[in-house]
């Protein structure tokens, strides 16, 4: 167990005014993407039930063209967010990607110094990825403790994908990294059990026992099961009487999206439907398959209003996640928790030995395929079409397991723990280390 002489010297503090948290995440409000939302429903949660005062440090969101800079400092529900400067943009090359994330660590290292009378810890995101070392330095400079979140392994991620040589000098000095801020952290928290698996090996046995498992979630009082004829985006988009099957997300280079694109190829005399909708590196590629097939049973939408969440979910039949298997346990496809509150069964492109693919068989709310052929994407989509009870049942399974493992409000209870532990010395025995 890790010397909590610092936490325990500020238990009395709690109780005589509010837990004071730095949350260090390039992404927040008003970015309500990925880990920007998490993050805003966590910190809002945290706030308003659990008494935590959060600062929260992050960098401008990524603007569309003739939008304007959202101010540097901001109130939102109680929470002051800071937003340092940086240089590059994460929608450009790799060179100015890498700058916006080497400046954001720069510039967070130097307000998180400033103002560090105004916090007690920190819990520090992996986006961007090198940003644990702000952590790191803190904890060595200041003599604040973090918790580290792991929502990405790194430097795993990019070997996978091809961006660095596993093994090559740059993959040794980033693995050096990781191991550092992971093992000097007061705490981390994985999001899957698969992820758990590959932070264990990095790291030292000591900390075994400081790592927590805290699944994503998605908010209970956003998204709920809407009837498909009475759900008004299926109405907008004409769906009728299909059967959709929707991909909402990022098209991001680690999901193979491309079966369903081939299935839909198989499936132009069914009345079926294939929705992608959002954005990303594989986007172009896709509608662009569409196209060459002359699918007409294919639509692509942007991405929705965050107030449109609930009635986009609900109004699918089928929902897909995907992850390649290579990509098992380097991140987690969270918008599954969210697909589940709605009652929608998941059809999950995954490993199912991954955290996903054991949350599907486990709760019986859907079906995965490990890196499918657009072949068995048809059939398999072809078995349920006439077989609406048993995808009812499914849709029902997976609300009542979200409903008790997987809310908003059951996650930031954990985190409140595990950030009252390792910041206060408080709560001492009462958690369990992830499996």
């Amino acid at each position: 167990m890790k010397d909590l002489s610092y936490t325990r010297s500020l238990v009395m503090n709690t109780s005589m005014k509010e837990k004071r948290l730095a949350l260090v995440c390039q992404h927040f409000y008003p970015e309500m993407v990925s880990t920007g939302m998490h993050m805003t429903e966590l910190a809002r949660r945290l706030r308003k039930h659990h008494d935590w005062d959060i600062i929260v440090y992050c960098a401008q969101p990524a603007l569309e063209e003739g939008e304007e800079e959202v101010p540097r400092e901001m109130m939102h529900q109680g929470i002051r967010i800071k937003r340092v400067p940086t240089v590059g943009n994460q929608r450009e090359s790799l060179v100015s990607r890498l700058f916006l994330a080497l400046t954001y660590l720069a510039s967070t290292i130097q307000v998180l110094i400033r103002d560090r009378e105004e916090y007690d810890g920190l819990l520090v995101t992996t986006n961007p990825p090198f940003v644990g070392v702000a952590g790191w330095f803190i904890s060595k400079v200041v003599g604040k403790p973090y918790i580290q979140l792991v929502y990405d392994v790194y430097p795993d991620l990019v070997e996978q994908l091809g961006v660095i040589e596993k093994g090559g000098v740059i993959s040794k000095l980033w693995e050096f990294t990781t191991r550092l801020f992971l093992n000097e952290a007061a705490g981390t928290v994985v999001i899957g059990r698969d992820m758990a698996e590959l932070i264990r090996e990095k790291l030292q046995r000591k900390n075994y026992g400081s790592m927590h498992l805290i699944p994503n979630w998605s908010d209970e009082t956003t998204v709920r099961p809407i009837p498909r004829d009475e759900n008004p985006f299926r109405r907008e988009h004409d769906i009728g009487d299909q059967m959709l099957v929707q991909y909402a997300g990022r098209h991001g280079k680690t999901h193979n999206l491309e079966p369903l694109i081939e299935a839909a190829t198989h499936l132009t005399d069914q009345p079926i439907l294939f929705q992608f909708i959002g954005g990303g590196d594989k986007k172009e590629k896709l509608q662009r398959m569409a196209r060459d097939r002359d699918l007409e049973n294919v639509m692509f939408l942007p991405y929705q209003p965050m107030e449109k969440l609930d009635t986009v979910l609900a109004a699918a039949d089928v929902a897909v996640v995907c992850l390649e298997t290579r990509f098992t346990g380097v991140s987690v496809p969270s918008k599954t928790y969210g697909i589940m509150a709605s009652g929608t069964p998941v059809f999950g492109f995954l490993d199912e030995e991954s955290e996903i693919g054991r949350t599907i068989q486990e709760n019986q709310c859907g079906f995965a395929l490990e890196d499918p052929s657009g072949e068995e994407v048809a059939e398999s989509l072809a078995n349920l079409m006439d077989n609406s009870n048993l995808l009812e049942e499914m849709g029902n399974r997976g609300r009542q397991a979200f409903e008790e493992k997987f809310t908003l409000s059951t996650a930031a209870k954990r985190y409140d723990k595990v950030l009252s532990r390792y910041i206060y010395g408080e709560g001492l025995g009462e958690l369990e280390p992830s499996p």
